[in-house]
């Protein structure tokens, strides 16, 4: 019962400074706080021998006890709105590129976040995943040793659910967020997955080809870097699509009940 309200009082602390960074950032966004050993066993081979190596001596201890909190920001309406926009007739790279303006941006708001959080909770953080790499390797594979799955550790910490399109689909804000994770020792109450809500919803896979076969594809994910590859030598700047991300948002069987916080023009 003492580790109990111990867990209780710490998951409250967080989810109190993590609303606190939201204002401060004037962001939306989700946290929630998973189990270190659950996405340990979910991660790759690949990603496990990373956190080992992040962890160093401590792994034994946080796989026996240890949690990992996941925080989402989002993205702003209507940024998602840019992505493949064709008013013109083809893709409106500019627009386009403002998207991808737009995941950088996130980005080092929850870099920010998610030290200042393992700062106060003695974690250590594990920053948003960057773009920038996709031309750097020749298969997607050699991508999977630079990171750990922040969507395993998020969708562990019941923030959302797995998507059609491999995202975490938020009730409210779609697969439209981005993510970060910081490791924590000290006792924090963990969540459990929720289960898939996206039933008979084909917005993802109807907007794109590889998601809606990715079971003949030998890998659908090598094929959507090449197609990443495709965009930029088009005009986009960034190792970004967001094409499925859109689809969810605006054409899912939850487009009604999704919903982001306004862009303010300065």
């Amino acid at each position: 019962m003492k580790l109990y309200n111990e867990a209780a009082v710490n998951t409250q602390a967080l989810y109190k400074y993590f609303l606190k960074l939201l204002e401060e950032e004037n962001e939306q966004g989700a946290t929630g706080v998973a189990s270190f050993a659950a996405v340990y066993d979910e991660l790759m081979d690949v990603q496990k021998e990373k956190l080992r190596r992040i962890t160093k001596d401590h792994f034994s201890s946080f796989y026996e006890s240890g949690s990992i909190i996941s925080i989402g920001v989002t993205y702003k309406d209507p940024i998602i709105d840019y992505i493949d926009d064709r008013q013109s007739g083809s893709p409106d790279y500019k627009l386009w590129n403002e998207y991808a303006k737009e995941y950088d941006r996130i980005n080092q708001v929850l870099n920010r976040m998610s030290v200042s959080i393992a700062q106060r909770f003695e974690g250590i953080p594990l920053k948003a995943t960057i773009g920038g790499m996709i031309e750097d390797v020749n298969h997607v594979h050699d991508y999977f040793p630079m990171v750990i799955s922040h969507r395993v550790v998020a969708e562990n910490a019941g923030i959302g659910w797995l998507g059609k399109n491999q995202l975490l689909i938020h009730k409210k804000f779609s697969c439209a967020l981005r993510l970060a994770s910081i490791i924590v020792p000290i006792p924090m109450l963990q969540r459990k997955k929720i289960e898939s809500q996206c039933g008979d919803c084909r917005a993802c896979e109807d907007a794109c080809s590889y998601i809606r076969h990715r079971e003949q594809l030998q890998d659908y994910r090598e094929n959507c870097r090449r197609y990443i590859l495709y965009l930029k030598s088009r005009g986009l700047e960034k190792d970004v699509c967001g094409k499925c991300i859109k689809a969810c948002y605006r054409s899912s069987v939850f487009e009604k009940q999704f919903t982001l916080q306004p862009q303010i023009k300065s």
